[in-house]
């Protein structure tokens, strides 16, 4: 059982990191940034999470679990998938995109359940596969970069769900 003390601090640490990075970026953002913003101390963090990736991979890990539990208790068409994957990679896009650019391998997990529910939406993993590379961090920055509304990028993807669970 984890302490209060513990606890709080850990929520603290996560909340300041998540809002770090999601303001800054990833590259910018040291561990002593996360620490001083969380009110702990710099060893606090490091005892806690080993190191800066270890650190991205437990706010990945956890933004990633709160979707994936509304996604698969609420989403009963690839389209409702794909429309609340798609909210949360923009909610989430710095920290997506971060991830994207590292070799934190955190959401293995988290990417295994993914493909495995959008799989029987769309009827295979190549083409849960194929959405998912449109729902990119990366590839949505770049689409909004070029002019398009984030509705506009959403409607697509849900077209695209849509059509691909409708040629199953």
């Amino acid at each position: 059982m984890e302490r209060a003390d513990a606890a709080r601090n850990r929520a603290a640490i996560l909340a300041a990191a998540t809002r770090l990075i999601s303001e800054r970026g990833i590259e910018t953002v040291s561990v002593e940034d996360v620490a001083t913003a969380a009110g702990v101390g710099k060893g606090t963090v490091f005892r806690r999470f080993g190191d800066k990736a270890g650190l991205v991979r437990a706010v990945v890990d956890e933004t990633a679990a709160s979707w994936i539990q509304v996604a698969s208790l609420e989403c009963r068409t690839a389209g409702e998938f794909a429309g609340t994957l798609f909210d949360h990679v923009l909610a989430s896009l710095p920290l997506v995109i971060a991830v994207e650019r590292t070799t934190v391998r955190s959401c293995e997990g988290n990417f295994r359940i993914t493909v495995e529910r959008l799989a029987e939406l769309v009827g295979s993993t190549f083409r849960a596969h194929t959405l998912l590379a449109v729902l990119r961090g990366e590839h949505i920055e770049f689409l909004l970069a070029q002019g398009m509304t984030a509705d506009e990028i959403r409607a697509g993807v849900i077209s695209l769900a849509d059509t691909l669970a409708a040629e199953v």
